[in-house]
């Protein structure tokens, strides 16, 4: 289905779905289906995960649904829920897992 998420979980009796991305530079390109999508469900637990290198090395970027809008327009400059350094997952699951 367009603009459906990538990954469905399970978890804690609960349900998220998280759309999966990489970038190399600022930009983070979503259809306009993900788009739509994300802003139809966004008082549900969906996030935008973007995978993008950094001076530190490689870091995960997570974004709530309600501002997928903002993170089409602005890219990376678009300040995320939670900024990551992997292999430190737990914060992530911790935001992402409902």
């Amino acid at each position: 289905t367009p603009g459906l998420p990538d990954v469905l979980v399970a978890a804690n009796g609960s349900f998220g779905m998280w759309e999966l991305k990489v970038c190399t530079a600022n930009a983070v390109r979503l259809s306009p289906h993900q788009i739509s999508f994300a802003e139809t469900h966004k008082e549900y637990p969906v996030w935008v995960l973007v995978c993008a290198a950094t001076n530190e090395g490689e870091a995960i970027y997570a974004y709530p649904a309600s501002s997928v809008s903002e993170l089409s327009r602005l890219g990376l400059k678009h300040p995320p829920a939670l900024k990551i350094t992997p292999p430190d997952w737990l914060p992530l699951l911790d935001l992402i897992c409902p």
